[in-house]
């Protein structure tokens, strides 16, 4: 089979042309992916406050319900 595919110069044109469409595409799509994800992680310092508001709102909301448990605890 190996023989035929390097006797006949079209075939091992078209199946050399179809390897190299298809690593592009893949590479194309590996590249478009990396931008993609690099784009949506960048710093942007408005989000990065809020999200810090939200971790200390939850450590007070965590404290709170300690010390609401403890009360109950004491009653």
């Amino acid at each position: 089979m190996i023989r035929k595919y390097l006797k006949d110069p079209l075939t091992t044109i078209a199946i050399n042309t179809t390897i190299f469409i298809l690593g592009c595409v893949f590479f194309g799509i590996i590249v478009f992916t990396a931008i993609i994800v690099n784009a949506t992680t960048t710093e942007n310092p408005i989000r990065t406050e809020h999200l810090k508001q939200h971790e200390d709102d939850h450590e007070k909301y965590d404290k709170m319900i300690e010390l609401l448990e403890e009360i109950e605890e004491k009653n």
